[in-house]
């Protein structure tokens, strides 16, 4: 099964929100790439999460790219939907904000 896996963001300036991602598609415990990643706006994540797709961040190991956290759409009191990682009950485990930023 394939899943998105985000590896880069970039944060809006004033609020710290993702604004945009670098992201491409891979499959779970297959070395490599199905497409490279690529730049795309938090609101194109934002509408294939809510689709059902399977998002994740990713960070880079000794050369090799592990996925690490599902990322989750977040609804604010203002009901602006931003990225967000899933709680995890260990917190080894990469967030949005600890990836590199581009």
């Amino acid at each position: 099964m394939s899943l998105y896996v985000i590896v880069a963001v970039r944060k809006e300036a004033v609020s710290g929100h993702i604004a945009y991602v670098r992201w491409g598609q891979a499959v779970r415990g297959v070395p490599g790439w199905i497409s490279e990643p690529t730049t795309a706006a938090a609101s194109e994540v934002i509408d294939l999460i809510k689709h059902g797709a399977q998002v994740e961040t990713a960070i880079s190991v000794d050369g090799l790219t592990v996925a690490s956290r599902a990322v989750r759409v977040l609804v604010d009191d203002g009901g602006r939907e931003h990225l967000a990682s899933v709680p995890a009950p260990s917190s080894t485990l990469h967030t949005l904000f600890d990836l590199p930023e581009f």
